[in-house]
């Protein structure tokens, strides 16, 4: 039979209410993404504009507001595991960042700045949450 691989050792109801508050949290945003990107195409006030621009900063608020409260009350080598991978993930996204603008500077690649700065989380997450996996092997 198949082996649970897991990078988590929480128990299942700080996973459950991690769950809780993560996912309607993240449905929140792809709801609120799609809603102002579509008013702000009929939008002209600059105010407006940029409140409509930030609705979907909220639910990420959220977000991270579940990640911390998982990662407070998880255990030791929990919080360990977590540690790691976000320092690890933090570092190399901003490498990645920081040599995507010495390459852009030197008009090497030409990407606008606001869609470089909206992917810098979620490329931060998913190189977190491969880190935390690599990381947690090593306490098999």
């Amino acid at each position: 039979m198949f082996r649970k691989m897991s990078c988590d050792s929480a128990t299942p109801g700080l996973r459950r209410r991690y769950l809780r508050e993560f996912v309607p949290a993240m449905v929140g945003y792809v709801v609120l993404l799609i809603v102002s990107m579509l008013l702000l195409k009929h939008v002209e006030d600059h105010a407006l504009r940029a409140v409509i621009a930030l609705l979907p900063v909220v639910p990420i608020a959220l977000t991270l507001r579940a990640i911390v409260r998982y990662i407070r009350d998880a255990d030791e080598l929990q919080r360990r595991i977590e540690l790691e991978a976000v320092s690890l993930a933090t570092a190399l996204v901003s490498l990645v960042y920081m040599a995507g603008g010495f390459l852009q500077l030197a008009k090497v690649i030409d990407i606008p700045s606001g869609v470089a700065m909206i992917w810098v989380f979620p490329l931060l997450c998913a190189t977190y949450g491969l880190l935390k996996a690599v990381v947690a092997r090593r306490f098999r």
